[in-house]
């Protein structure tokens, strides 16, 4: 019997792990992609010795798939400390406060409560929902009700204040919309990945991870810079040709039009002196503010030294897009004004003149749509047509929703190449 082609049209992770599946059980697989690069939202570029992650990104190290899949040893990752520092102007006075885990690190959790910043209770809260969401399956996060993060979060019993300057704009920036309207469910696995894990950057970047897949993979099976026509169950269309296989996946997502894009802008700097030093994501305590834009600012060359040239730290900003819509704001030149402005007011406009712009990123479909009342689960959905899909889109958007989709695209591939319903007469060019 012949060997059976599949070919995987995209090369994120979702495609590449599917196609690795596939590899390991017998069939071939070409991979197509439009880019000249694989990984899709998850690359890394160099830029003058630094290592610019696509977007603020992190491997949370508690995902139960990711975990199996990519060695964190091997890669070198290293992890930011619990807990976060956030801007707090309340009194007129810009502060930066620390916010300790007060489950991980419970005297510094107790101090944080003492020094202005957040109440014991709104503390005392923060444990008692760590343990909430890390009891029972992760299946059980996603039963239940389906109301909005923000409605959660006021139903648990935490201040507004709270809310406003830690909640919002960590799972804000987390999430990519200001409004904390994504499902609850989608809240409470993602907190709940959080407290049983750890935020970890990789030595070779965010890049790294769909490196070790394409390793699995080979070269030899990619086909990078490929602009696909059209899909079809059994060919992919290009170049004025259709090219058969024996299967085909979607390994792509497309916005639907009456899906409002979740977009993120980010810009990473190029400072001689970080402007903190401790292994934590600092949170603009102050983004209800409606001149505020930045959402959080990371130091990663603080967690995993690689990410920056010896001498030189790597400040990246992120600014969720809706804020920047709201502001009027839709140029790189006025982003990145906006953004030292906020970072000016934190730091000093003097330390923040000297930072030189390596890179400013508009990302436009950084995440799927994941709003309250959808009934998220935890099972990958299929795609709406013909082809088999895969992607974070089908289930959440998240590294370990873009490897479960996969998982489940594989199996469908297979399961239809074992039990072939029909034959497809038309000619067609064999790639």
């Amino acid at each position: 019997m012949a060997e059976q082609r599949v070919a995987v049209v995209g090369a994120g992770i979702a495609g590449l792990h599917c196609a690795s599946i596939l590899l390991e059980n017998g069939y071939e697989v070409v991979i197509f992609d439009r880019e000249n690069e694989i990984g899709g939202r998850m690359r890394t570029k160099i830029v003058d010795g630094f290592q610019l992650d696509r977007g603020f990104h992190v491997m949370q190290t508690a995902y139960p798939t990711a975990k199996h899949i990519f060695d964190h040893k091997s890669m070198g990752s290293r992890s930011f400390d619990p807990g976060a520092l956030i801007v707090d102007s309340r009194k007129g006075k810009m502060k930066i406060r620390r916010m300790a885990d007060p489950w991980r690190q419970p005297i510094r959790g107790i101090l944080s409560g003492l020094n202005g910043f957040a109440g014991v209770s709104d503390l005392l809260k923060v444990a008692r929902l760590r343990s909430t969401v890390t009891r029972g399956t992760i299946d059980s996060q996603f039963d239940g009700d389906d109301n909005t993060t923000m409605e959660y979060l006021r139903s648990f019993g935490f201040s507004q204040g709270m809310i406003d300057r830690f909640f919002l704009p960590l799972f804000g920036g987390i999430f990519l919309e200001s409004d904390l309207r994504t499902s609850e469910r989608m809240f409470r696995f993602v907190f709940r990945m959080m407290s049983k894990g750890r935020m970890a950057l990789p030595r070779d970047g965010i890049g790294a991870a769909p490196a070790t897949l394409a390793k699995k993979i080979g070269d030899e099976r990619m086909r990078l810079g490929v602009r696909i026509g059209s899909l079809e169950s059994g060919a992919v269309r290009f170049r004025g040709e259709a090219h058969r296989f024996d299967a085909v996946v979607k390994a792509f997502s497309e916005l639907p039009e009456d899906t409002p894009p979740r977009s993120v802008w980010t810009m990473h700097y190029d400072a001689e002196k970080a402007p903190f030093k401790s292994k934590l994501i600092l949170l603009n305590g102050d983004i209800t503010n409606p001149n505020a834009l930045v959402a959080h600012v990371a130091v990663p060359s603080n967690v995993q030294p690689t990410y920056a040239p010896d001498g030189r730290n790597l400040v990246t900003v992120t600014i969720v897009g809706d804020r920047a819509v709201a502001a009027g704001i839709q140029d790189a030149s006025a982003i990145d004004a906006g953004a030292r402005a906020d970072l000016g007011r934190w730091f000093g406009d003097g330390t923040v003149s000297g930072w030189r712009t390596l890179d400013i990123q508009n990302i436009e479909m950084a995440l799927p749509e994941t709003g309250a009342g959808v009934r998220l689960t935890h099972k990958p959905r299929s795609g709406p047509g013909d082809v088999i899909e895969c992607g974070d889109q089908l289930l959440h958007g998240s590294v370990e929703g873009a490897l479960l989709s996969a998982e489940k695209a594989a199996d469908e591939v297979m399961n239809q190449l074992r039990h072939p319903t029909g034959v497809d007469e038309r000619p067609m060019r064999r790639f």
